[in-house]
Formats: C-alpha cells, sequence, structure tokens
C-alpha cells in the first residue's frame, strides 16, 4: 500500500496520451499503469509512485482486475481511460465486419467495461472522484484526417469516439448525484504513433496554431478535469485541438 495517497489508474498507458498522463499524475498521486503491452520499464521510469499491469480492455475481467490493484494501493480517486486503436482509412463498402467490430470492441465497448468495473471502487472514494475519457476531434467531424475527402473517413474510428462522447454524458448524468464527475479529452492531430512522424509537417500546416499537439497537453487537460479546479465540471467534452474544430 502507497501510505494510503490516492490512487488513479490509467488505461493505454505504456505510450503516447496514456504515459504522459501517467507521468503527470504521478507527481501527486500514485499511478497504476494498465495496458495491452507490458508496462514495466514506463512504471520503473516514474519511479516509487507506480504499479504496472497487463491486460486487455475489450475483457471486462481485465478491468475488473486492473481496479482491484489499484484500490489495494488506496482509495481510487480517478480513472483515465486513453486505450484505442484505429485501422486504415477506407470508404465504408471496402470496410470489413471484422474491421468495423474490432475499432467499436476496443475503443467503445473498452471504456464501457472500464466505466463499469471503475464505479464501484469510485463510489467508495466518494464525492470529488472522476473520469476522463479520451475521444477525439474526428467523434464530432465524421473524418479522422485533416483534409480527408469523401471517399476514406475512417468511419468505425469516428463513431466509436463519438460513442465515447455519449457514454461521457449518460454516466456524468446518472453519477452527479454521487457527487462524481465524468469528462472527456478530444484531442486534435497530436504527435504520436497514430500518425507517422513523416505526415506531421503537412498536418501542421492546416492547423491554426501552427503545429501538432503534444501527448503532455492532453494530460495536463486530464488532470485539470480530475483536480477540484474542476469541480463543477461533469458531462463536458473539452476540444484540445489547436483550433482545428472550434464548436
Amino acid at each position: 500500500m502507497s501510505d494510503n495517497r490516492e490512487v488513479v489508474l490509467i488505461s493505454g498507458a505504456a505510450s503516447n496520451i496514456g504515459l504522459a498522463c501517467a507521468q503527470r499524475f504521478a507527481r501527486d498521486h500514485f499511478v497504476v499503469l494498465a495496458d495491452l503491452g507490458d508496462a514495466g520499464q514506463q512504471a520503473q521510469a516514474i519511479g516509487g509512485n507506480a504499479l504496472a499491469l497487463q491486460g486487455d480492455v475489450t475483457n471486462p475481467d481485465d478491468c475488473a482486475q486492473w481496479v482491484a490493484q489499484a484500490r489495494n494501493e488506496g482509495p481510487l480517486k480517478a480513472v483515465v481511460h486513453s486505450a484505442g486503436i484505429t485501422k486504415p482509412a477506407k470508404p465504408i463498402e471496402q470496410t470489413s465486419l471484422e474491421e468495423w467490430e474490432s475499432v467499436i470492441r476496443v475503443n467503445l465497448t473498452g471504456a464501457f467495461n472500464m466505466c463499469r468495473a471503475a464505479i464501484p471502487a469510485l463510489r467508495e472514494y466518494g464525492p470529488g472522484a472522476a473520469m476522463v475519457l479520451v475521444s477525439s476531434r474526428a467523434s464530432k467531424t465524421g473524418f479522422a484526417a485533416l483534409g480527408a475527402n469523401s471517399g476514406a473517413t475512417k468511419a468505425h474510428y469516428c463513431a466509436s469516439k463519438a460513442g465515447v462522447n455519449s457514454l461521457t454524458k449518460s454516466l456524468a448524468v446518472e453519477l452527479a448525484v454521487e457527487g462524481i464527475r465524468v469528462n472527456c479529452v478530444a484531442p486534435g492531430p497530436m504527435e504520436g504513433t497514430m500518425i507517422p512522424q513523416a505526415q506531421w509537417g503537412t498536418l501542421a500546416a492546416k492547423v491554426p496554431l501552427g503545429r501538432l499537439g503534444k501527448p503532455e497537453e492532453i494530460a495536463e487537460a486530464a488532470y485539470f478535469l480530475c483536480s477540484p479546479k474542476a469541480a463543477f465540471i461533469t458531462g463536458h467534452i473539452l476540444d484540445v485541438n489547436g483550433g482545428t474544430l472550434m464548436d
């Protein structure tokens, strides 16, 4: 047990946004890095304030085990769910059912599994507990790449992330009476493995702020939404996209 320090559970924490969130929250909390891959080295680099767990968000038993092990470290204050995948852009009539279902299963059903497993532990923490889900600018635009044409939109990815937005709002309503807040961060084009580095310069030219976002900036947004400074914010989709979508 980590001297009863508050615990934050982060999924998809072995890389990119999830890892940046783990590094940010570890400054003030004990963090549990959960990922399909091995996050042991990342947890070691963070130091004594971290624990790495392995599992699959599409498996509800794995999510439940993550929560149980996180709870062993102290009161679970927050969950940041950033695990997700994408597939190549194709017209929808060329998208196989397997491709569609695999993206929905990880991005949307995985979020459902994580939230459902975490709610009892967050309820035990009480008012002030929080969840942050990670969706995407694509959840609001219907296309995943800046400047995409009508021929290839990643409909599976866009639909899955739009579902995450709606899940956020539904849970925010359900849990508000208990003082548990649920919000979402919707990143725009980001540096990271989902966008090949060779395309960063081309995409950056299409961003009003003139660059791609950094995982650390999403981590700061998630940290804020879990903090007491956001105590009157719930059911919100926070756009962090460099001005590529303003609504």
